[in-house]
C-alpha cells in the first residue's frame, strides 16, 4: 500500500501538472482535481505514444516527464496550489460522516490495488503489452507473436509510463489511481446533494453503491474501467443545466481519450456532437482546437495499429496494408474476428451460423452466470427507461444518453455482446433508478456502510464465485495479506514456471501450464505458449519469425513450407 501509494502520489504530480498547462493552451478558464487529473494522463499518453515509436517507455521517457512536469508546476505554480487547495477544501466541507466513509474508501481501494489482480486478460495480454512498451516500445508485427499484443490500448500505454519497470516490478496500479478519483467525484455529489437537493447529483453520489463490482477491475489495467470512470464524469457534466465552451471542451475531450483507450466506446462520440448542434453559435471557435487534437490522437491510433498488425484500424479488418512484410496473415484475422469466435464465450464454437436468434438469446440470458445477470437488468433498462423519463419528468438530456445505450447495445450484437463493453450504461441507470426510490440521507448513508463493509469483505476475505462464472481463473476473488500493507503482491496471479522453445529462427519463453490458451502473464519477452505456436502451425500453416536477430525490428508470420 505504501509503494502504490507513493506511486499515485507521482502520478497526481505529473498528470496534474500536464493537465493545467494542456487546459490553458486549450482556454480552460478552470478545472477541478479529477478532470485536470485526467486531462494530464490524456497529454501525457499522446506524449508516451510518440515516444514508443521511436524507442522504449522507461528512465529516458521518465527523465523528460518529470523534466516537463518540473517545468510545468514552476510555470503555473499557483494554478497548482489552487487546485490542490480545492480539493482539500472540498473534503473539509464534507459531514463528519462523509469523512469517514470517503477515507474508509479509500484506503479499501488502495489495499485493493495492493492484491493479486483479478481480471484473466491481464494474464493473457496485460502485462505483456506493458512489458513490449516499456522494453522496447511500438514492434513491427507483434500481434504475429500474440493476436492480443496488436491491440496495445492507449490506456495500456499510459500504464506503461506509470508502471516504472526499471525500478520495481509489481506497480501496476494505474486503474487504483483512476478510482481514487471517481471516489473523490462520487462523495462530491453526495455532499452536493445533502446541501443542495439536487436528484442528479444523488444519481453520482450513490456510485459507491457499486464498489463491490467495480472494485474487481483496478487491480489490474484493464481499458473497460477508465472508459467507465470517464462516461459517468462526462454524463454529469453533459446533465449540467448550463453549458460552457469549457464543458463542451472537456467533453469532447473524455470522449476522444475514451475511444483511444477503448473502441467500444465510440458511442460517446454522440455527446460532443449533440452539443454541437444544438449550441453550435457558441462553440463554433473551439472547432479547430479540437479537430486538430482529434485529427492527431486518429493519426496515432493508425500509425500504431499499422506497425502492430498491418491494420490501420485494427481490431477492424479494413484498409488492410498488404505491402508490408509484417501484417497478420488475413486467414488468421478472418478466423478470430469472424461472428463464431467473437460469440465463442457463449456460444459453443463454429455453432454461430447455425443457431437461431431464439437460442442465441437464451445462450446469453440463461446460461452465462454474471453475464446472464447483467444482461438480463441491461434488457430491463432499455424496455423501461424511456417509460420512467417521461413519467417522471425527468431531465430530457437522460434520453441522449439512453439513445447511446441503445446504439451501442445494437452494434455489440452484431460483433461481441459482452458486458464489460457496455456495463456502465447499465450501472448508470440503475443508480437514476435508485436515486428515485432513496432520498433520505440517513438511509444513504446506511446503504453507504453496506456498501463499504460489502467490499471490505471481497477484499479481505476468500469468497467462491463459482455460481457467477464458469471460468476456473475466476471463481476466486483475490485477498488482502500484512506483508501488503508495504509491499503489493505481483503483478500476475499465475504462479507460472516458463520453459525454453523455438520455432524456425525465434527462440521464446513458454508457460509450463497452458490450461489457458492465450496465457502469457509475466514471462520473459517474447513470450508466447508453444501450445499456440503448434495450433496456429497446425490450424492456418503460419509460425511467427523475428524480421532479424534483434526483437526490436518485430515479427512476421511465415507459411509453414509443405502446406501450399
Amino acid at each position: 500500500m505504501i509503494l502504490i501509494l507513493f506511486s499515485w502520489l507521482y502520478i497526481f504530480f505529473t498528470a496534474s501538472s500536464f493537465g493545467i498547462a494542456f487546459s490553458k493552451s486549450l482556454g480552460i478558464k478552470q478545472c477541478d482535481v479529477v478532470v485536470t487529473s485526467i486531462l494530464g494522463l490524456f497529454s501525457i499518453t499522446l506524449l508516451a505514444t510518440v515516444w514508443a515509436f521511436f524507442g522504449p517507455i522507461s528512465i529516458s521517457f521518465h527523465a523528460l516527464l518529470l523534466g516537463l512536469s518540473i517545468l510545468f508546476w514552476y510555470r503555473n505554480q499557483a494554478d497548482f496550489i489552487s487546485v490542490w487547495l480545492t480539493a482539500v477544501s472540498k473534503i473539509k466541507s464534507f459531514s463528519f460522516s462523509i469523512r469517514i466513509l470517503f477515507a474508509v474508501s479509500s484506503l479499501l481501494l488502495l489495499a485493493q490495488s495492493a492484491t493479486l489482480p483479478f481480471i484473466i486478460d491481464n494474464e493473457s495480454y496485460y502485462i505483456q503489452t506493458v512489458k513490449w512498451l516499456n522494453e522496447y516500445g511500438f514492434v513491427k508485427g507483434l500481434a504475429n507473436l500474440h493476436l492480443f499484443f496488436g491491440q496495445a490500448s492507449g490506456w495500456h500505454i499510459t500504464q506503461s509510463v506509470y508502471s516504472f519497470s526499471f525500478v520495481y516490478d509489481r506497480l501496476n496500479d494505474l486503474n487504483g489511481f483512476c478510482m481514487l478519483l471517481l471516489n473523490f467525484f462520487a462523495f462530491q455529489k453526495l455532499h452536493s446533494y445533502f446541501t443542495k437537493g439536487n436528484r442528479i447529483d444523488l444519481l453520482f453520489g450513490l456510485l459507491p453503491l457499486t464498489y463491490a463490482f467495480l472494485f474487481q477491475f483496478i487491480s489490474a489495467p484493464s481499458p473497460d474501467f477508465p472508459v467507465y470512470v470517464f462516461a459517468f464524469i462526462m454524463f454529469s457534466m453533459y446533465l449540467q443545466n448550463e453549458v460552457t465552451k469549457d464543458t463542451f471542451i472537456i467533453i469532447t475531450i473524455l470522449t476522444i481519450f475514451a475511444v483511444y483507450i477503448k473502441v467500444t466506446a465510440v458511442v460517446l462520440l454522440l455527446f460532443p456532437l449533440v452539443l454541437l448542434l444544438k449550441h453550435f453559435a457558441v462553440l463554433k471557435k473551439q472547432l479547430l482546437s479540437l479537430i486538430c487534437i482529434g485529427s492527431l490522437v486518429l493519426l496515432l491510433f493508425v500509425l500504431k495499429n499499422t506497425m502492430l498488425t498491418g491494420y490501420p484500424l485494427f481490431p477492424l479488418l479494413c484498409f488492410r496494408m498488404n505491402d508490408l512484410d509484417y501484417t497478420v496473415p488475413s486467414l488468421i484475422m478472418d478466423y478470430f474476428f469472424s461472428k463464431n469466435m467473437m460469440n465463442s464465450f457463449y456460444i459453443p464454437n463454429n455453432a454461430y451460423d447455425s443457431t437461431s436468434l431464439l437460442d442465441i438469446v437464451k445462450h446469453y440470458f440463461l446460461y452465462n452466470g454474471m453475464t446472464g445477470y447483467i444482461g438480463i437488468a441491461s434488457l430491463f433498462i432499455l424496455l423501461v427507461t424511456p417509460i420512467v423519463i417521461l413519467k417522471k419528468q425527468l431531465p430530457k438530456a437522460l434520453l441522449t444518453i439512453y439513445a447511446a445505450f441503445l446504439l451501442l447495445a445494437v452494434l455489440l450484437c452484431f460483433s461481441s455482446p459482452q458486458y464489460r463493453f457496455y456495463v456502465y450504461f447499465t450501472l448508470f441507470f440503475l443508480l437514476l433508478f435508485l436515486s428515485l426510490w432513496i432520498n433520505n440521507p440517513k438511509w444513504i448513508l446506511r446503504f453507504y456502510v453496506l456498501s463499504m463493509f460489502a467490499v471490505g469483505v471481497i477484499v479481505f476475505i476468500p469468497l467462491s464465485f463459482g455460481t457467477l462464472t464458469a471460468n476456473a481463473t475466476l471463481t476466486q476473488n483475490s485477498t488482502f495479506h500484512l506483508k501488503n500493507i508495504v509491499i503489493p503482491e505481483p503483478n500476475s496471479k499465475w504462479k507460472q514456471e516458463y520453459k525454453g522453445a523455438s520455432v524456425g529462427n525465434m527462440s521464446y519463453h513458454s508457460p509450463v501450464d497452458t490450461s489457458f490458451f492465450w496465457v502469457t502473464s509475466n514471462g520473459q519477452l517474447p513470450c508466447v505458449s508453444d501450445v499456440q505456436v503448434k495450433y496456429f502451425e497446425t490450424g492456418f500453416f503460419y509460425i511467427p519469425q523475428q524480421r532479424s536477430t534483434d526483437l526490436n525490428d518485430g515479427f512476421y508470420s511465415q507459411k509453414v513450407s509443405g502446406h501450399e
